[in-house]
């Protein structure tokens, strides 16, 4: 998924523009109204823009892209709604309408808005002046589940419109009520259901089976189309990236044709002519400009175990140390790595080979290669690194791997935010202390779960660079023992944590207690709003990580803006004895043939026939055995480490992998 990184300001100046606009003309049409001083056909087109531009305004707040300040968006939305439809209220709309997007192109029971594109043609016209009562139908059968708050709020406005309407026409007003407000309304109305919904949609398919496939583009006359229609002739990129402002889909187009020209996105010409991405390119004239297709990302070829030197070993917190490793001159590229990156350590310990794959936790500007360790309960490597492991110790270490990262760009304004649970902190403080470091008007927020200060790592580094930073890193630490001292007096009023993190100027904060999904619900409709964060960095265990991303996925955080990384995968996989398949593997340039059990891994597999395979975790969330079908099939019951493009490719990570065919070659090399 392409990320166009188009920053929020606080302030959408363009969309507080077209709402003072759209109130500046609603006036001057209701004064002619008022006065008859102009005919209909002049003051019902007036009043219906004004329906279409308010929606724009109402439909931006809806997806919190009016500004950065939650307050802004909530007032604007509630200011533009009775210009659109004054019998509904502005939570109703903004359900409603992500419900589309959660539901795009489904039946109209699912998805409300598929209302203007299912009948014959002959109805559509009918369709589109009846959309707002299909909302209402849609939302009082969903109206029991809704919260106390917004069914409260919508009765309420429901009351006050229709008292409004009768009062108008019990004193006399119902003609000016009727051609000043009810029938432009409709108009307007049945304009944006048809520019909205049917050209953007109709003729597609649902987006959970090909999500770059539901909305369509509009190109060609952008000098009038684009003003017109207010940006959406490019109704895609917003279904794409719903947080854009409606001013920037143009920009994130053109700056990002190249990866949605690559996915056959739909695109029509301004008067309806279907292209082909070819089509498209050659129409612009770009095919001397762009590949067909943009090349895969090759992963990076299994390396070989290195021998490294530990230069020191320090004591970090309780039950968790620092390892730095001695990198000689001529491993230094070999040794390179991204922020967010992991090593594999090979060691034997008490007669047993053993693997374990932890992060970085320094950054690539510090030149050195430090990992931190911390004991685990009846972990043997993880009791011999915090007991016995010394400096001038030598451990064999895998070149650095992984995808949970995060390159610096130092023109880029970034809004971040981490969640760590234990030592998931050790990339996420590499990832946080080189981006901010590197990225001067970025900023980020840390939520950090720990049992106690005593246990928590890398607590006086935090502090540190979140005092060095000025306030561009806030910390928010967890803390689940309750006599904990760190912790302040706890709040007697849940809502009081609310305005706490909305107001907060010290960069760090103590809480009691876990980081639950009610917690995490409360801080993305505040401080953490979606709309506010460019990227979403989550680590640790995975009941944690995996509340997370469900919470996130709920307010409709798109998935490639969440990266994460596990302390643990799966369990392993548990094989029968009955001949499987025949695989054939290949791994360091040597190629073996080998057979299989019925449920065997491809690793396992490996690994019991002498194949030098990599691997560390064992369980999926790392990636180190990933490697490319290139023959037959397999099926991976996780696949926490992969992207979708890595599947698409054909990668597979080989511990979870079992054949699904009689015939499995892989390629750990490629």
């Amino acid at each position: 998924m392409p990320n166009p990184r188009i920053p929020l300001p606080v302030v959408s100046v363009p969309t507080v523009l077209l709402f003072t606009g759209g109130l500046m003309v609603w006036i001057g049409a209701t004064w002619l109204v008022v006065n008859d001083a102009a005919p209909l056909w002049v003051t019902i087109p007036l009043h219906a823009l004004v329906t279409f531009t308010m929606f724009t305004v109402l439909h931006e707040a809806t997806h919190h892209a009016a500004g950065q300040l939650t307050w802004v968006n909530e007032l604007l939305g509630r200011l533009a709604m009775p210009f659109v439809a004054g019998y509904g209220s502005f939570p109703l709309v903004r359900y409603i309408h992500l419900e589309h997007h959660r539901n795009t192109n489904e039946d109209a029971h699912t998805d409300p808005d598929a209302w203007t594109a299912h009948g014959p043609w002959w109805q559509l016209p009918l369709r589109w002046l009846t959309i707002d009562f299909w909302y209402a139908r849609f939302y009082v059968a969903r109206q029991r589940s809704r919260p106390r708050s917004e069914r409260i709020e919508t009765a309420a406005v429901v009351a006050l419109s229709f008292a409004a309407f009768a009062w108008l026409t019990v004193s006399g007003h119902g003609w000016e009520l009727l051609v000043a407000y009810l029938v432009p309304q409709r108009v307007g109305l049945a304009v944006l259901a048809w520019w909205f919904d049917w050209l953007p949609h109709h003729d597609l398919g649902e987006q959970r089976q090909n999500r770059f496939g539901a909305t369509r583009v509009r190109v060609g006359l952008e000098w009038l189309m684009t003003p017109i229609m207010l940006c959406q002739n490019y109704h895609l990129v917003h279904h794409l990236h719903p947080a854009i402002p409606f001013y920037r889909y143009l920009r994130a187009w053109r700056d990002n044709r190249d990866a949605y020209l690559a996915r056959d996105v739909p695109i029509a010409t301004a008067w309806g002519r279907e292209l082909t991405s070819s089509e498209y390119r050659e129409w612009r004239q770009l095919t001397g400009s762009f590949d067909e297709e943009p090349p895969a990302p090759q992963p990076r070829p299994p390396g070989r175990f290195h021998s490294l030197r530990v230069s020191e070993v320090r004591p970090l917190c309780e039950g968790a140390v620092t390892v730095t490793f001695d990198v000689p001159e001529r491993l230094r590229e070999t040794f390179r790595f991204t922020p967010g990156q992991h090593l594999v350590i090979r060691a034997e310990v008490d007669g047993l080979e053993m693997r374990r794959a932890y992060s970085i936790c320094s950054t690539p500007e510090s030149g050195m290669l430090r990992i931190a360790i911390k004991h685990q309960l009846g972990g043997a490597f993880s009791t011999f690194a915090t007991t016995e492991l010394e400096a001038g110790d030598v451990l064999e270490v895998l070149p650095p791997d992984g995808v949970f990262t995060l390159t610096p760009a130092r023109n880029r304004s970034g809004r971040y935010v981490a969640l760590a649970a234990g030592s998931g902190i050790t990339p996420i403080l590499s990832i946080l202390t080189s981006t901010l470091r590197n990225e001067p008007n970025s900023k980020a927020t840390l939520l950090y779960i720990n049992t106690s200060g005593a246990s928590t790592m890398f607590a006086a580094e935090l502090g540190a660079l979140a005092t060095q930073l000025g306030g561009r890193l806030h910390v928010v630490h967890y803390r689940t023992d309750e006599r904990d001292p760190d912790l302040r007096t706890q709040r007697l009023e849940k809502p009081f944590d609310i305005v706490g993190e909305a107001l907060a100027i010290s960069h760090e904060r103590y809480q009691r207690g876990r980081l639950d999904s009610t917690r995490l619900r409360a801080l993305l409709q505040a401080r953490l709003h979606p709309a506010k964060v460019d990227e979403w960095f989550l680590c640790g265990p995975r009941d944690l990580v995996d509340m997370a991303r469900r919470t996130l996925s709920d307010r409709d955080v798109p998935e490639e803006n969440v990266h994460f990384e596990l302390f643990q995968g799966a369990l392993p996989v548990r094989p029968s004895r009955r001949p499987g398949p025949a695989l054939t593997v290949t791994a360091g340039g040597k190629t073996a043939e080998i057979p299989a059990t019925v449920g065997e891994t491809v690793l396992g597999a490996a690994l019991r026939h002498g194949v030098d395979a990599p691997y560390a975790c064992m369980g999926g969330a790392c990636g180190t055995c990933r490697a490319t079908v290139v023959r037959g099939s397999a099926r991976m019951d996780v696949r926490y480490a992969l992207g979708d493009e890595d599947v698409a490719a054909g990668r597979i990570l080989t511990c979870r992998a079992v054949a699904t065919s009689p015939e499995l070659d892989v390629d750990y090399d490629r």
